[in-house]
């Protein structure tokens, strides 16, 4: 049963080399410097980075919010294996929990996801991100990248 819990430097290491090809891929369009490098920054930049635990307490997904320069804003993003899949529903709804409980510092919540990038645009559709346009991304080949949103209601 997959569990919560705040992000420990050690699930970095484990969950590193086992993210899904799909956020590899999302990644180097995106620019970044790898797996561990955007991992380490989400922990070091996040609000709060939470990880997603196997029974035996390993990560299979990290997870969190970094503010903006407008504290209204958070970016929220998410890095995961394909072990993410051994139990999608309790996944899915702890995943509103989160976004509801992100939404409490941050009325806004936004990034942007790669367009191939099929899982991610169905588990944010799920939550209620809207879509805004398309950006071509900063890294190799200036591939189409999604910018959503999600608005707290009030």
């Amino acid at each position: 049963m997959l569990e919560t819990r705040r992000s420990l430097p050690e699930d970095v290491t484990y969950l590193a080399p086992r993210l899904r090809e799909a956020d590899l891929r999302e990644l180097q369009a995106a620019g970044a410097a790898g797996a561990e490098q955007s991992l380490r920054d989400g922990i070091t930049l996040s609000k709060e980075c939470i990880s997603i635990v196997n029974d035996d307490d390993k990560a299979v997904a990290m997870f969190g919010v970094c503010p903006s320069p407008d504290s209204d804003v958070g970016y929220i993003w998410l890095l995961g294996s394909d072990e993410i899949k051994s139990n999608k529903t309790r996944f899915l709804r702890r995943s509103k929990q989160w976004i509801e409980t992100f939404h409490q510092e941050f009325p806004v919540l936004t990034n942007y996801v790669d367009q191939r990038n099929t899982v991610h645009l169905m588990w944010l559709r799920w939550l209620g991100f809207k879509f805004l346009r398309t950006v071509n991304a900063p890294g190799p080949g200036n591939l189409p990248f999604y910018e959503f949103v999600r608005i707290r209601n009030v």
